[in-house]
């Protein structure tokens, strides 16, 4: 496979991985579920672990590693807090 090639694949698989990504985000933000048994087992906030998803992503558009930082921290937040209300 030439350079141009490898190159291409990869390219394509950033975008299938960041559009899937996006879809678990939003679906995650909107109703409240996260694809996948063990997802739904270990993420106890799901809208807090969307939003953080969603911010992770929008890094690789702004090109600064503060909300990466910051969607990682939102992440690690819906795994280990409770929802209150």
């Amino acid at each position: 496979m030439t350079y141009g090639g490898l190159a291409a694949v990869s390219l394509l698989g950033m975008v299938v991985l960041g559009m899937a990504g996006l879809w678990a985000g939003t679906h995650a933000l909107i109703h409240d579920r996260v694809p996948g048994r063990w997802f739904n087992r270990t993420v106890r906030n799901r809208r807090l672990w969307g939003t953080g998803l969603l911010i992770v992503l929008s890094s690789v558009l702004f090109l600064s590693w503060t909300p990466a930082v910051i969607g990682l921290a939102l992440i690690v937040a819906g795994h280990a807090i409770r929802p209150t209300g």
